[in-house]
């Protein structure tokens, strides 16, 4: 018998290859225990209620091991500028614009400036200060006695960042009540569990709401130019003399359950609490 062709031959390889391939293919994915799997097909899946996952979005065996929580190394690799994936639409925009977009002071032709003062402080990471809506200005008692709250809440739910010798004491804490009057501001809006925080110096410092709160493997970064995020009732970020202090609220997603342990990051510190029993 004379041999195929090799233009038919050629066919023939490909189709049985791409046959091998798909008969090879798997479908990975997490159950509801914790446990994960690789299966051919769909029946062969060993739980109810399962997560399709693909492999390479797996999340690790052991997050709770992690030095980080696996929410939070997501974040964080998401919002890196440096991230490869991010430099790829922002190396076509320096294509087209045809001149370099600084990410941080560089050397440019300008005119003279004052030299600087040698020690000046570094300006503040945050986006500008955030303030409260005017509904929402509050007299002074009522400031009073949110701050008597957060103060209070320290005993039964602890969320504090402090520390000896500590220039900044940091504390958070859920007020239902101020809750429901920010939401019946903001009333038609999808906003989510509110929680209240302070800053208080015992001697100078710089205070900024870097505060990011995890929860499972979601990570969230409220921002601070947008009150139904991020807002201040008393005080003002950035520097604060001996005695001063900031009092303000963070507007959490809606799927966050304040019954459950929240890790609240703020710079590089981290504390874990649950607001709600």
């Amino acid at each position: 018998m004379s041999s195929l062709p090799r233009s038919i031959a050629t066919a023939v390889l490909s189709l049985s290859l791409a046959g091998t391939a798909t008969a090879g293919a798997s479908i990975t994915g997490v159950c509801p225990d914790g446990s994960m799997f690789v299966v051919r097909q769909r029946a062969d899946i060993p739980c109810p209620e399962s997560k399709e996952v693909e492999p390479h979005d797996l999340p690790p065996i052991r997050p709770a091991y992690l030095p980080r929580p696996y929410g939070w190394q997501v974040f964080q690799n998401k919002q890196d500028p440096n991230n490869p994936y991010n430099l790829v639409d922002r190396a076509q925009t320096i294509r087209e614009a045809g001149e370099p977009i600084e990410d941080s002071p560089a050397p440019r032709p300008q005119r003279a400036q004052p030299e600087p003062q040698r020690h000046a402080a570094l300006p503040p990471l945050s986006a500008p200060p955030p303030s409260a809506p005017p509904a929402l200005r509050l007299s002074a008692e009522e400031r009073r006695n949110l701050a008597l709250i957060v103060e209070l809440s320290q005993k039964r739910s602890a969320a504090r960042f402090a520390g000896e010798d500590a220039p900044l004491v940091i504390e958070l804490a859920h007020s239902r009540a101020f809750e429901e009057r920010l939401h019946a501001h903001y009333a038609g809006e999808p906003l989510g569990p509110v929680v209240l925080f302070s800053a208080a110096a015992s001697t100078a410092a710089s205070f900024h709401a870097n505060f990011t709160f995890v929860q499972g493997h979601e990570a969230y970064h409220p921002r601070a130019d947008d009150p139904r995020r991020l807002g201040l009732l008393t005080g003002e970020l950035g520097p604060l003399a001996t005695g001063e202090s900031v009092l303000g609220y963070a507007v959490l997603p809606a799927q966050t359950d304040l019954t459950l342990p929240i890790d609240i990051y703020w710079n590089d510190r981290r504390i874990s609490v649950a607001f709600s029993h």
